[in-house]
């Protein structure tokens, strides 16, 4: 059985892997292990394609892994293969493209297939993931503590939460900072999405939920 190594871009999701992810794959008896790490250079967010590309290079020649990446659609650094060249294109096309120049990239670079090698993209942020359900409000937040009516607007007019769009306005995390005062995406992040469970995020979530069924069929 395979090791899985998920190269993330920051604490919150370095503990969804650890906490929820893991589990998650452990119940499903698949991976012998499964170990997270932050890119690095990461402080924030990435800056360059360059120090992602050498932290899956270091990782990917390991025996018996599987490696893959969670990562932010939204201010990825345009220099990633396949960003510039095809912002004209639907955001859920152009994240598509993007993974696959990626491995194209670095298959190029090492000059070998790398079957053992998944990128992910999460369209448009990791936060989205958080307007899967009004659960991990409910169980964490009295109502008085957030703008609950627009929280579950939100909900309603995206039945998809990852068609929520990457605007400076409008990014997952720039409503969650407006819909919960003082919203802090180490302190609350993984908590509310820990509440919400993956079941209902795989069921709402199809980029989500493609990654993940890929990750399984690599498993073995």
């Amino acid at each position: 059985m395979k090791r899985l190594v998920v190269i993330a871009e920051g604490e919150t999701e370095e503990s969804f892997v650890n906490d929820i992810l893991r589990p998650y794959f452990n119940s499903l008896g698949i991976y012998n292990s499964i170990q997270c790490f932050k890119t690095k250079h990461s402080n924030g967010g990435l800056s360059k394609y360059s120090y992602i590309k050498q932290d899956i290079i270091q990782t990917i020649y390991e025996t018996d892994v599987v490696v893959t990446t969670l990562l932010d659609f939204y201010r990825l650094p345009s220099d990633f293969p396949g960003y510039k060249e095809n912002n004209a294109l639907p955001h859920d096309c152009w994240v598509e493209i993007i993974e696959s120049q990626m491995k194209e990239d670095i298959e190029h670079t090492q000059g070998r297939r790398f079957d053992n090698f998944i990128p992910y993209v999460q369209l448009h942020e990791f936060e989205a993931l958080i307007f899967s359900s009004i659960a991990g409000i409910d169980a964490l937040f009295e109502r008085s503590e957030v703008e609950y009516r627009d929280f579950q607007a939100v909900i309603d007019n995206y039945p998809n939460p990852e068609d929520i769009n990457n605007g400076p306005n409008s990014a997952p995390s720039v409503r969650l900072k407006k819909l919960i005062p003082g919203y802090d995406k180490v302190v609350y992040g993984f908590c509310i999405i820990s509440e919400i469970g993956m079941e209902t995020i795989l069921s709402k979530c199809p980029r989500f939920n493609k990654w993940i069924e890929k990750n399984k069929r690599r498993s073995q």
